[in-house]
């Protein structure tokens, strides 16, 4: 079969999908689904695509249309089928929104934006846990036209001032119990436009002076937001920033346009590696938000990807094993989105059993490799009828690049499909080979070229280009492909640290211990931990004469940085290794 017949095959399969969709929606989820695959299976075969140069193609149909599409409108596109159904619901709280009330909640805040002299291309700041409203500002925000950049509630002061000052912020949405962090963050910040917007998470806080809450920006007599106000809305425009460290240094603000975000959610819904169902009177996706989303797995590949199909998303603003068998008794989810530390949580608490996931049909794992060993255990602990994929990504791919497809019934350690419109190569980082195009099977840095990749680093060119050669983005991770078109995922060439699938980025920590005293130099390592994965180790030169107490060196930075950037451990060795250029040479660390 050639490609151009595989694509006409795959689109004429993905019109047969969506009719057997509409005529079994009577059936029970599990059922549902296992008459689903029955005729699905047909539209799996994904071949992949490999030029005399190496460079690998996607073996999906390539979409289009998306160029000229505002993702505000994308997320509401077809709201009006299912506006009586449950958007969004708060595990503590039960408070809930249905997807009209979300809509018309969403409409209001955006013209109270409008009127607050927020103009298109200004920056608001989104500072919460896990909550329904969290959604609402931030399509709020894209519908204004405004840039929303994203911080870890669990922040500090001095992160959380940071990211404000380097992302030219000028309005702040956060919660009573964050109030006092962040007015001490934004003092003699000259660009902030309005007082702090306080969310009601229901915590019983009393109103808080000088601030602006967030109800009053949604009243019913506030009008809708209007075409008229909708001008000067380009969808090249940034839409999102949160922050990355890419390959080094700190961490960087990640340009995404609505344009970006608009297709890598298309190129994720693809249906041979989707497992959402569009919304009906008999059906309704049940997902549950447990991965923040102030992280781009959370915001936009499982609450936007799953807002766009009406499926009803339940909020868990804060993690804990108690929270997560809870939230399992409450709620029969169709849909399970984690990360590998989760996964193991499952596999070694005895109180988690096959009962709490019976009703789900697939579970997705992103963030971080799983290994096989996890793998493995966690499909042995769960015997339910149900798909275990692994997908990968990164915050400069907005941020999908592969998945597993739907239909696989076996262990499988690899991370899937390239998804459509993309292409992909392996570059040799051996020196004999330096920079050739590996072929199937071979190690070496993964380079990424589509639509999806962001418009580059705020304010900062010199990473954007160091990030980048052409248009390849250079994701500093280490991986393979095979000759069936899937990649498995190694390691990293970055110095980026992974601690429970956050990043970590060891220049920062760096800059924070450098203003301990007596230290002469540092460096920081990722070292390998049982349950974390990684863990931050630091190895300290003190300064001549001068013992360094190495636990009150933990504490000093504990107060400075979020709980899973704090250290692990500590060294004191009598000089760092580096090159001629100056260069901390990491993996002779390792080695000490």
């Amino acid at each position: 079969m050639t490609i151009l017949q595989l694509s006409l095959f795959r689109r004429v399969s993905c019109i047969l999908n969506q009719c057997i969709k509409e005529c079994i929606v009577n059936v029970s989820p599990k059922n549902h689904w296992r008459k689903f695959n029955k005729y699905r299976y047909y539209a799996t075969a994904v071949n992949l695509k490999v030029d005399a140069q190496n460079v690998v193609s996607s073996g999906l149909p390539d979409i289009s249309g998306f160029e000229n599409i505002h993702l505000h409108d994308f997320i509401w596109e077809k709201v009006g089928r299912w506006s009586n159904h449950i958007a969004l619901v708060c595990a503590n709280t039960g408070r809930s929104y249905t997807y009209g009330q979300l809509r018309k909640a969403c409409s209001k805040l955006a013209t109270s934006l409008r009127k607050s002299k927020l103009l298109p291309g200004d920056t608001i700041a989104i500072i919460l846990p896990n909550i329904p409203e969290f959604a609402i500002i931030a399509l709020a925000a894209n519908e204004a036209g405004l840039r929303t950049t994203l911080i870890n509630p669990v922040h500090t002061i001095y992160e959380i001032k940071r990211q404000l000052e380097n992302a030219d912020t000028q309005a702040i949405f956060t919660f009573p119990a964050k109030h006092i962090d962040i007015k001490a963050s934004i003092e003699k910040n000259s660009k902030i436009k309005l007082p702090i917007i306080i969310v009601n998470d229901r915590t019983n806080a009393s109103s808080i002076s000088g601030t602006i809450q967030l109800n009053d920006l949604m009243r019913d007599d506030i009008e809708d937001f209007s075409i008229n106000q909708k001008t000067g809305i380009s969808c090249e425009d940034t839409v999102f920033l949160p922050y990355s460290s890419g390959t080094t240094g700190l961490p960087k603000g990640v340009e995404s346009s609505h344009r970006n975000i608009v297709v890598n959610i298309l190129q994720g819904t693809d249906p041979t590696i989707f497992p959402g169902i569009e919304a009906s009177e008999h059906h309704q996706d049940i997902v549950p938000l447990i991965l923040p989303m102030y992280h781009y797995y959370g915001l936009l590949v499982i609450l936007y990807s799953y807002l766009r199909i009406g499926a009803k998303l339940v909020c868990l603003p804060q993690f804990s094993t108690e929270e997560f068998i809870k939230l399992f008794e409450n709620h029969r989810f169709t849909i399970l989105h984690i990360v590998p530390p989760i996964v193991q949580m499952m596999i070694y608490n005895e109180r988690i059993t096959s009962r709490h996931i019976e009703s789900v049909r697939l579970t997705l794992t992103g963030a971080a490799p799983l290994g096989e060993k996890l793998t493995t255990k966690f499909q042995n602990r769960f015997t339910n009828d149900m798909t275990f994929v692994q997908g990968y990504g990164t915050t400069e791919l907005s941020p999908l690049v592969t998945l597993g497809s739907i239909n696989t019934r076996k262990s499988t350690l690899s991370c899937g499909y390239l998804i459509s419109n993309t292409q992909m190569r392996i570059v040799s980082k051996q020196d004999d080979t330096l920079g050739r195009n590996l072929g199937p099977h071979e190690i070496g840095e993964i380079y990424v070229r589509g639509p999806q990749v962001m418009k580059g680093y705020y304010k900062n060119p010199k990473a954007t280009a160091d990030t980048m050669d052409g248009d390849w983005y250079k994701t500093g991770d280490l991986g393979y492909y095979t000759e069936n078109g899937v990649l498995y995922v190694e390691g990293r060439t970055k110095e980026l640290i992974k601690v429970k699938g956050h990043q970590v980025a060891p220049t920062e920590l760096e800059e924070v211990i450098r203003h301990y005293d007596n230290i002469e130099d540092v460096a920081v390592i990722g070292v390998t931990h049982e349950n974390y994965g990684e863990i931050p180790k630091a190895f300290v030169v003190p300064k001549s004469g001068v013992k360094i107490n190495e636990n009150k060196l933990k504490e000093f930075v504990a107060k400075r940085v979020a709980k899973y950037k704090q250290l692990g451990y500590v060294q004191v060795i009598e000089s760092i290794p580096k090159s001629t250029a100056g260069k901390i040479l990491r993996k002779e660390l390792e080695n000490l």
